[in-house]
């Protein structure tokens, strides 16, 4: 991570460099993997006829892979990080994509709040009660 303006300085050991890697991987690969089921989603909706068969075969190809990916890379991060609620979820076929994609943004948050502290921005309350007394 680099933070140089807004903490110089700032130190990551090899192990939360290599699980942000990977967060950053899983989020990478399940983003893209849930892109594209959408646009399929949409596309198969919409009355899209010049589309050649073909471009549908390899759309799913592409799906299919992408989706096995993410599931075995998801069960791979959340094992590695013994984060056995979501190592279930990323299980589960339906979930893995979500699942992995949720996982990877969240755990992300929480090693950004470990690193930088709490104190970095204030929370939405607080900034609400340094209001003028409206609202």
């Amino acid at each position: 991570m680099k933070h140089a303006a807004d903490t110089p300085g700032l130190r990551v050991d090899d192990v939360t460099r290599a699980e942000l890697r990977r967060l950053a991987n899983l989020f990478l690969l399940a983003g893209v993997t849930l892109v594209l089921f959408v646009l399929r989603a949409v596309i198969e909706v919409l009355p899209v006829t010049s589309l050649p068969s073909a471009v549908f075969v390899i759309w799913g190809l592409i799906l299919l892979t992408g989706w096995a990916a993410t599931l075995v890379y998801g069960v791979f991060v959340t094992l590695t990080a013994r984060s056995w609620g979501w190592l279930l979820l990323c299980l589960i076929p339906v979930t893995s994509v979500p699942a992995g994609l949720a996982y990877a943004w969240i755990r992300r948050g929480e090693i950004e709040r470990a690193l930088l502290g709490d104190e970095r921005r204030p929370s939405r309350s607080r900034r609400r009660s340094r209001g003028s007394g409206g609202g």
